[in-house]
C-alpha cells in the first residue's frame, strides 16, 4: 500500500488500505482498479446484497472475505466491519448499495476518527432515495421537470389528461407498492387504473410523467465536504437496454446545466459523488429525472471516458494519492459489451421494448450494435487484468463452482 495525503495539508500521512462493503459488480470494479493504480489496497467485505463470487474472481482487491448473511444490517455486522477494517489497517470505508450506504452512515461513530467513512450523512442519503423529495427539490432549484402526476388511487387518474399518456409509473421508492417494480409504463387511463387495482398494496402515491422516447442525459460529479463541485463531466447514452444505460459517449456541458446540478447538490446537501440523469430533447431541452448519490451503473464507464469517479469520491472526503501515477486514455465511446451483447440478440429476434433506446430498424440497430461491439472500449476488459476481466465476465458460473465454504482471500504481505 502506500500514502494517502490528508486534505487540507497539515493532518498528517499514514499507511491508507480502503475497504469496500457490497456486492462484486462493475462498479465494485472499476473502484478497486482506480485505486489500484494508485497505488492503493482495496479490501472486498461481500455483503448477501449479490451474488457470492469466489475470490479468484477478485483480482482486482488485495483481500476480502464474505459479510455472514445473518451480519448483514445488524449492529454484530458493524462490528465485523469494523474488526475486519482493523485487521487491514484501512483509512476509509465505502459502500456500494442505497441500503449499505445508509447502514453504515447510521452508524459512522463506530469507524471514526480512525477510519474514515466515504459516505454523505444518513439523513441526506435517506431523503434522496425519495423520488418524491427528488422532484420536490428538482422544482425547487429550478430544473426543467416532466409534467408529474401522483396516483395511488383509481380516482387519481381522473385529473390526467388523455394527451399524456403513455405515462411512466416510478414508485416513490421500491419497497413503497407491493408487488415492487422499477419502471412500468401505461397507455391509457384504463391501463393505469388496472395496474393499480392489481396492486396488493400502495403505501405512498406512484410517480406518473408522460414517457418520452428521447436519449439520456448523465451528468456525474463530486462535491467535498465544503460544498465545492470537484469535477462534473457529461455523457450522453447513445444506448438503453430495459432503461439502463449500455453505451455511452464523452460531450461537452452547457453552463446551464452545470448550474442546474450545482443548485440541486446544494438544495439536497449532497456530499461525495453523484450522477444525475435528465432526458435530452432534439432542440437541447434537458428534464430532470433522477438522481443517485453513490457509485452506480455508468460508473464502469465513465472511469474510461476519463472522469476518475474512486478518486474524487476520495478527494470529497478530504483524501487523496499523491500523485497519478498512470495517466490513462480517455475514450469517446464505452460500452458492456456483455450488455451490447444481448441487445443485439433481441434485435435480432425483435423482442427490443419500448424501454430499449434508439428507435431504430432492426438493421440499422445490427450494423451500429456490431460497430460498437468493434470499435467502443468494453467498460470491463483490461488488457492489464485478462484474469480478471474473464473471470468477472464468468462470474455467475465461477459462483455456483464456488458456492461451498467461502473462502478468505489472503493479504499482499
Amino acid at each position: 500500500s502506500s500514502d494517502l495525503a490528508s486534505e487540507p495539508a497539515g493532518n498528517g500521512t499514514g499507511d491508507m488500505n480502503v475497504l469496500i462493503v457490497g456486492p462484486w459488480t462493475a462498479a465494485s470494479l472499476a473502484f478497486a482498479r482506480c485505486l489500484r493504480r494508485e497505488g492503493i489496497d482495496v479490501y472486498l467485505l461481500q455483503t448477501a446484497s449479490g451474488n457470492y463470487c469466489a475470490p479468484r474472481t477478485w483480482s482486482a482487491v488485495a483481500g476480502g472475505e464474505t459479510l455472514p448473511t445473518p451480519l448483514s444490517f445488524t449492529p454484530a455486522g458493524i462490528d465485523r466491519i469494523r474488526q475486519y477494517a482493523d485487521e487491514i489497517r484501512a483509512a476509509a470505508v465505502a459502500a456500494l448499495t442505497d441500503r449499505e450506504l445508509v447502514w453504515l452512515a447510521r452508524n459512522r461513530d463506530a469507524f471514526e476518527p480512525d477510519v474514515r467513512v466515504l459516505i454523505q450523512p444518513a439523513q441526506a442519503i435517506e431523503a434522496v432515495l425519495s423520488k418524491r423529495y427528488q422532484i420536490e427539490i428538482a422544482a425547487s432549484a429550478r430544473l426543467p421537470l416532466l409534467p408529474t402526476y401522483l396516483v395511488g388511487r383509481e380516482a387519481d387518474t381522473e385529473s390526467i389528461p388523455s394527451s399524456a399518456y403513455p405515462l411512466a409509473l416510478r414508485p416513490d421508492q421500491p419497497a413503497d407498492v407491493d408487488p415492487s417494480f422499477k419502471v412500468h409504463l401505461v397507455r391509457s387511463q384504463d391501463d393505469l387504473r388496472g395496474f393499480i387495482r392489481a396492486a396488493r398494496e400502495i403505501r405512498s402515491p406512484i410517480i406518473a410523467q408522460p414517457f418520452l422516447p428521447l436519449p439520456t442525459l448523465v451528468v456525474h460529479g463530486a462535491r467535498d465536504q465544503a460544498g465545492r463541485v470537484l469535477s462534473v463531466a457529461g455523457y450522453s447514452v447513445v444506448r438503453k437496454r430495459q432503461g439502463l444505460s449500455v453505451t455511452l459517449e464523452r460531450r461537452g456541458l452547457s453552463r446551464d446545466v452545470e448550474r442546474m446540478c450545482e443548485r440541486f447538490a446544494a438544495a439536497a446537501n449532497i456530499r461525495g459523488c453523484y450522477h444525475f440523469e435528465f432526458l435530452e430533447a432534439p432542440d437541447g431541452q434537458v428534464y430532470f429525472l433522477e438522481v443517485n448519490v453513490r457509485l452506480g451503473g455508468t460508473t464502469d464507464k465513465v472511469v474510461h471516458a476519463g472522469f476518475d469517479e474512486p478518486i474524487l469520491l476520495l478527494r470529497s472526503f478530504g483524501l487523496t494519492p499523491p500523485a497519478v501515477r498512470e495517466p490513462r486514455r480517455a475514450h469517446r465511446r464505452v460500452t458492456n459489451k456483455r450488455a451490447l451483447l444481448k441487445y443485439l440478440v433481441e434485435a435480432l429476434r425483435g423482442t427490443l421494448t419500448e424501454f430499449d433506446y434508439p428507435k431504430a430498424t432492426r438493421l440499422r440497430h445490427i450494423m451500429t450494435s456490431c460497430l460498437d461491439l468493434v470499435t467502443a472500449k468494453d467498460s470491463i476488459f483490461d488488457l492489464r487484468d485478462v484474469r480478471g476481466s474473464v473471470a468477472f465476465h464468468l462470474r455467475d458460473l465461477l459462483t455456483q463452482l464456488g458456492s461451498g465454504p467461502r473462502p478468505v482471500l489472503p493479504r499482499r504481505p
